[in-house]
């Protein structure tokens, strides 16, 4: 397991740091701890006065910024290096968010890591810009950091037979899971918003139709692969309960969070009904503005 971890020595970045050390990873784990530098804006002045003023300013700043990036990254490798395989570290110069991405394939990272806000971020809604950039734009896996670990490990997994929900399952299976970890698996099915009443043959009006994974699989296919992500957790060891619910994803994925309290949500990028060329599926984008957890989004 490869992970990236971008710091800058927030409290959310802290707790980042905490994840790693709490969750049961499968080894050998190698991590590389960056931060970035974003560079100073131009200057348009034509005073040569105030070029040189504004020069002396900004190296006067510049090497202060690069000396608490050193701390950062050099306090989170001293941290990790006793828990896990080896530790290196990086400091870049750029906008954050594209830094990070560019370095998680750069290094070919399993797993980027990072606070869901940060000291430099612009205030999105409740999400930092940096970490919504970061996860639409990573070419891996995700972990936003919102809270600290929990002691009692209880893990929520929404899945909907798509490959990102697939993946979701794999990657959480893999984890060196124990009896201490309670994972609940939540499907939902949603309802058909077109056509829900329709006439047979005879003129007869029909039940609502059901929309599970964009097919009319319903009640019956969805219980089918809680069942399957059950067996498979379990064999990994895990306490795992599952349910179906008839809805609509997003609102009954969020009742199921405030229900079960997870220290950790585990959701797909994306499911059946997003279109190819999107990066993050309505859902995902739903369950990292509004959660109060933790979130790993998955891609295969």
């Amino acid at each position: 397991m490869h992970i990236l971890l971008a710091t800058d020595g927030s409290e959310t970045a802290g707790l980042a740091h905490e994840h790693i050390l709490a969750l049961p990873w499968p080894t050998p784990v190698h991590v590389t701890v960056m931060t970035a530098i974003e560079a100073p804006p131009p200057f348009t002045s034509l005073t040569p006065e105030a070029h040189e003023a504004y020069a002396s300013a900004v190296g006067v700043l510049r090497h202060e910024v690069e000396s608490k990036a050193a701390d950062v990254v050099r306090e989170s490798r001293d941290a990790l290096e006793p828990h896990v395989g080896s530790v290196i570290t990086r400091i870049h110069e750029g906008p954050p968010g594209h830094v990070i991405v560019d370095m998680a394939k750069a290094c070919r990272a399993d797993l980027v890591v990072v606070g869901s806000r940060g000291l430099g971020m612009v205030r999105g809604f409740l999400l930092g810009s940096v970490s919504h950039y970061v996860v639409r734009h990573a070419p891996c896996s995700v972990l936003v950091a919102k809270r600290a670990p929990a002691r009692d490990a209880r893990i929520l997994l929404a899945v909907d037979g798509s490959a990102h929900s697939d993946a979701a399952l794999q990657w959480l299976g893999a984890l060196a899971l124990s009896p201490e970890t309670r994972i609940r698996v939540v499907v939902v099915v949603e309802r058909s918003k077109a056509a829900s009443i329709r006439e047979d043959s005879e003129g007869e009006r029909g039940e609502e139709e059901t929309d599970w994974g964009g097919a009319e699989a319903g009640g019956t296919a969805a219980e089918e692969a809680v069942e399957a992500a059950e067996r498979h957790l379990r064999a990994q060891g895990a306490r795992v309960t599952g349910t179906v619910w008839y809805g609509h994803a997003a609102s009954d994925l969020l009742t199921a969070v405030h229900e079960f309290e997870p220290q950790l949500l585990v959701l797909g990028a994306k499911g059946h009904h997003s279109p190819p060329d999107t990066e993050l599926g309505h859902v995902a984008r739903t369950m990292l503005d509004h959660v109060p957890c933790s979130s790993v989004i998955v891609r295969p």
